[in-house]
């Protein structure tokens, strides 16, 4: 069977009229359906453009003949052709036939109908905005009926990359829909692409539209930019007996056409192992992504707990500087008698009472540890005074040991028999296992 550029060919250089008719039973459809979208359903102004478009084909067979996808040229001739008649009427007529067919619906089939009457307005300008590729790949498979074969061989593709190629336009198109407001999955989109946007031409019509291009293109181009459909009624009375059979002819095989597709899509939906794999690694991304959201979640949990410890270790030295200042009264009153040192007593004073250190809150939130020493004076009754801190790791610790000292009660150390006054030091540690002392003295 002769493909589109021969036979475009043929009538361009040899006027072969029986090639151009069948040019015109192979697309009459495609261009009848794109026009009666373009014209909001209105089937009597969709054949004036059918017919306009053909003309327009007879008139520039030559140029075109070298074109490899003529279905991409038909498309596009048909918008313009649709937008110079219905110009500024469509949208008005667009939103009193959808505010009428709103009412209309049932409740049973509103979803069904609805979708397909939000596409119908807007299909055409979003096909129009796809590439050329992508745009010859929808209307090769589904507005024109072909099989992934035959698309690859008019896209010069293998059938597997056919396939891909009019998968990844299908998803394309439905991304422009989308912008539109008209969402739905590629699966849905494709199938009502091959069950609803070609519609069958009238019976006849292209029997009429090929006897009416080709006198066209003998005319003027002003005479044949002009021709309407209604002039062809004579035409028309003289093939209807051809026209009746030709129509249930091409009905029979359109059915037949649409059963295959519905067969196609429906296996298309069982995923292959390319779709498995490729839903694999988008899951595996979502999970790294995932992850990786937690990990800047868990930084900066990180850096406001080191703000928050610094902010607490900056109070906490504060505290403890104030804590650790000794009273005026203590500093003012001296101590009276003899002070002996550890090594200078015959019996070192023993603690009979101890009070344990209270480990800072601040600090134990934080984890953190650390000793202080304590230098401090026993009186001969066994009392603590005169407390206060030699050294320590942080000065967070010296408030809370130097108080814990204070309330200590010892039996007092013994000189020559006599109790007396012992200065000591005692090293106090804080960990997180326990609050402890280290060797007495």
């Amino acid at each position: 069977m002769n493909d589109d550029a021969t036979l475009l060919q043929g009538y361009a250089h040899h006027r072969s009229e029986s090639d151009f008719a069948e040019l015109v039973r192979r697309h009459v459809n495609l261009v009848y359906s794109a026009a009666l979208r373009q014209v909001n359903g209105d089937v009597h102004l969709a054949q004036d453009v059918t017919q306009v478009v053909f003309t327009d084909l007879a008139r520039k067979g030559s140029s075109l003949a070298n074109h490899r996808v003529l279905a991409g040229w038909l498309f596009t001739s048909t918008r313009f052709a649709a937008a110079k008649l219905v110009r500024g009427e469509q949208r008005r007529r667009f939103r009193e036939q959808e505010a009428q067919s709103m009412q209309e619906i049932s409740s049973s089939d509103l979803s069904a109908s609805l979708d397909w009457e939000r596409v119908r307005p807007v299909l055409d300008q979003a096909l129009s905005e796809l590439s050329e590729r992508d745009r010859d790949a929808i209307l090769l498979r589904y507005l024109e009926g072909r099989d992934f074969a035959q698309v690859g061989e008019k896209l010069a593709l293998s059938d597997n990359a056919a396939r891909m190629r009019v998968d990844r336009a299908v998803d394309k198109l439905r991304a422009l829909l989308a912008r539109r407001g008209v969402t739905s999955t590629a699966a849905a989109l494709a199938l009502a692409l091959a069950n609803q946007a070609v519609v069958a031409a009238p019976a006849g019509l292209a029997l009429t539209v090929t006897g009416a291009a080709l006198a066209g293109a003998a005319v003027t181009g002003t005479t044949a930019a002009t021709l309407t459909f209604m002039s062809l009624t004579k035409l028309q009375i003289g093939i209807a007996a051809t026209v009746v059979l030709a129509g249930a002819g091409a009905y029979v095989v359109q059915e037949k056409g649409n059963a295959a597709l519905r067969h196609e899509l429906a296996s298309m939906q069982q995923p292959s192992a390319e779709i498995s794999q490729l839903r694999e690694s988008n899951r595996q991304l979502a999970r790294a992504a995932s992850e990786a959201a937690s990990l800047r979640v868990d930084d900066a949990e990180l850096v406001r707990l080191r703000d928050e410890a610094a902010a607490v270790q900056e109070r906490l030295q504060t505290n403890a500087r104030a804590a650790t200042k000794p009273p005026a009264v203590t500093q003012a009153v001296p101590i009276p008698g003899e002070i002996y040192d550890i090594a200078q007593l015959d019996q070192k004073p023993q603690l009979v009472r101890p009070v344990s250190p209270t480990y800072p809150y601040d600090m134990s939130r934080a984890g953190i540890g650390g000793n202080v020493l304590v230098e401090f004076l026993i009186d001969a009754t066994g009392k603590v005074s005169d407390a206060h801190v030699l050294q320590s790791s942080r000065r967070e610790f010296e408030a809370s040991a130097v108080l814990a000292v204070n309330r200590w009660q010892f039996d007092p150390g013994r000189k020559g028999g006599q109790m007396v006054k012992t200065k000591v030091s005692q090293l106090i540690e804080y960990n997180l296992d326990s609050t402890a002392d280290a060797d007495w003295f």
